[in-house]
């Protein structure tokens, strides 16, 4: 019991400090990318490495992963505080939210295209 509560504290400890140095980093060096990517970086170069275990942070991950529709809560509340102003353009939000899907969903399938047909030139896939 007290071993589990302690690898979570220790796994927290670490996430929010590869956080928030990413944070610092991302700031510091003035990076277009936001601070909590670069932080997600720097975890996947020390796992990669090997300078830091799957085991140190797995459970905290997990507890994380299983809670984060919490982590959604506020967003829902604060659009619920402006009702009003969706409901007066819900048909040019419901169209836009449509067509930015089908964009997102045509430009996937023709890079996809790309990157195979690419990789199919280079003889690294067999078709």
């Amino acid at each position: 019991m007290l071993k589990t509560i302690v690898q979570r504290g220790q796994g927290f400890f670490i996430l929010t400090g590869l956080y928030l140095l990413g944070e610092l980093l991302s700031t510091w060096l003035g990076l277009l990318l936001p601070g909590s990517l670069v932080g997600m970086f720097l975890l996947l170069f020390l796992l990669f490495s090997g300078i830091l275990q799957l085991k140190q942070v797995e459970q905290a991950a997990d507890d994380l992963l299983q809670h984060l529709i919490l982590l959604f809560v506020p967003a829902a509340v604060g659009i619920m505080t402006y009702v009003k102003i969706f409901s007066g353009n819900a048909v040019g939000i419901i169209l836009n939210t449509l067509l930015s899907t089908v964009m997102v969903l045509v430009a996937t399938g023709k890079s996809m295209d790309w990157v195979i047909q690419w990789l199919a030139q280079t003889d690294k896939v067999r078709r």
